[in-house]
Order: structure tokens, then C-alpha cells, then sequence
């Protein structure tokens, strides 16, 4: 009776140990996705270097051809002070946006515009987005317009 209590035990504890093995596996081949950065809005996300990003950037206007009232903000991680710019269509005027170091700059704070939008709402519009040290990238922008809570209230500011 003793053997069959001690298989018993050693059957259950070589179970326990498989169950942990396999379990502990399954976080191995499926990374953990919620660390990896992402745009949590309507905007885009825009790594620019490592230690600067534009995060949640769309353009709000009222309609194709308007005035353009940007959303998001530049983030910057680094030590020194950085200069990002943006063009918005193939028409668009250079927008520059100067971040300190260790800095935010937040769109609607600053009140940064464009002139005209190229596209209407609900589209993508090309911007480009460019550092002097790190280059520029393009990005598929979204403009949206003030149906859609809270976006009208920024339009109204403006």
C-alpha cells in the first residue's frame, strides 16, 4: 500500500511539473504584444529614432480644401533638443515642430495648423515625416472631421 500512495505522489508531482513546463512554453512562442508601442486612437504612431516619437497624429478639418488643426503630440526621450517637421500632401507647406529635450510638444496645445487639407474627411492624406539626423518616413495620415466625440469640440476651439 505504501508503493502505490508514493507512485501516486511521484504520478501527480511528474504531472505538476509537465503542466509547468508546457504552460511556461506557451509564453516563450507568443510574445507579449501589449509592450510593444501602438497608436491607442484614431491617429498614427511614428517612431521617428529611438528616443523620439509622434504619437496619435490625424488632422481634423471641416472639409477638403480647409484649414487643418493637427492632433497628437512629439514626444522626445533624447538628451538634446530635436526638430521635427512635417509636410502633409504633395502641396503642403513644411509645418516644423522644435521639442526640448526630454520634452512633449502637444498639437492642440501649440495650435499647430496647415493651411489647406488635400484630402476630405475620412481619408488618408501621404505625410512625410523628417529629422535632419534620422531622415524622413512616409506615413498614410487619417483627417477626420468633428462628427465624432470629442473632435468637434476641437474644431470649435479653433
Amino acid at each position: 500500500m505504501a508503493r502505490t500512495i508514493r507512485r501516486t505522489r511521484l504520478a501527480a508531482a511528474a504531472a505538476a511539473v509537465a503542466a509547468v513546463l508546457v504552460l511556461a512554453g506557451c509564453s516563450v512562442a507568443n510574445p507579449i504584444t501589449t509592450q510593444d508601442p501602438y497608436a491607442p486612437s484614431d491617429g498614427v504612431r511614428v517612431a521617428v529614432t529611438e528616443f523620439v516619437s509622434v504619437e496619435n497624429l490625424m488632422i481634423l478639418t471641416t472639409g477638403e480644401g480647409e484649414e487643418g488643426h493637427l492632433l497628437g503630440a512629439v514626444v522626445n526621450r533624447s538628451k538634446e533638443d530635436v526638430e521635427v517637421a512635417f509636410t502633409f500632401g504633395e502641396s503642403g507647406g513644411a509645418v516644423p515642430v522644435r521639442v526640448e529635450a526630454g520634452g512633449t510638444v502637444n498639437f492642440t496645445d501649440a495650435g499647430i495648423t496647415t493651411e489647406s487639407v488635400e484630402a476630405a474627411p475620412g481619408a488618408n492624406i501621404t505625410a512625410t515625416v523628417e529629422m535632419p539626423t534620422a531622415g524622413a518616413q512616409q506615413v498614410a495620415v487619417p483627417v477626420l472631421d468633428g462628427t465624432i466625440p470629442p473632435y468637434g469640440d476641437y474644431l470649435d476651439q479653433a
